[in-house]
């Protein structure tokens, strides 16, 4: 055999070798996201869920901002959807003091627990408030002060005569303090991924 050959063979089996030491090692520490156990299983649910959010936000936004057709019963299902996993059920896919790889938790989140409970909370109560606000009746239509039509995102034809929605003022001040509570919270909590 060639000396070159044997120096591409041995380079073959160095990172054979090397593959396999370091799957061995996946297999003992393993990705935290893939035990399905422990603080690994509860950052993959927390991320789940927050991802849930995220896309839930997205939508409300969308229907505010006349990107998308207003469907108040729709609004509505949504804004409880954050309510209900806002607040405890957030704060209880917190472990305290867990740094799990993958996780976007700040470290110092668990030294300022109390601040991040209290956007937790927060969030919770300003969902809440949306949900509520969303439930209400607006007042007298399109004249009454302050309240919005969303302009119809579509042109003529068959969704020409779909109706439109008023939106009271109270439903983008509650929306605005959820959107402002995530984003202080995130940008407070959430470092990089680790």
């Amino acid at each position: 055999m060639k000396p070159k050959d044997k120096a591409r063979l041995l380079g073959l089996a160095t990172l054979a070798a090397g593959l396999l030491a370091a799957d061995a090692a996946g297999a003992w520490y393993g990705a935290s996201w893939n035990r399905p156990y422990g603080s690994g299983a509860m950052t993959y649910d927390r991320q789940s869920m927050m991802r849930g959010h995220g896309y839930t936000m997205r939508s409300l936004a969308a229907m505010l901002d006349g990107r998308r057709s207003f469907d108040r019963d729709e609004a509505i299902h949504l804004a409880s959807e954050l309510r209900d996993g806002l607040g405890e059920r957030l704060l209880n896919r917190y472990a305290p003091g867990t740094l799990v790889a993958g996780s976007r938790t700040a470290p110092w989140t668990w030294n300022h627990f109390g601040a991040f409970e209290a956007y937790a909370r927060g969030a919770g109560q300003a969902a809440d408030e949306l949900a509520t606000a969303l439930a209400e009746a607006p007042d007298s239509g399109p004249q009454a002060a302050g309240t919005v039509v969303p302009r119809q995102p579509y042109g003529p034809g068959r969704w020409a005569g779909r109706h439109r929605d008023v939106i009271p003022p109270a439903v983008f001040q509650a929306y605005g303090r959820l959107n402002a509570t995530c984003h202080a919270c995130h940008g407070q909590f959430r470092g990089p991924r680790w």
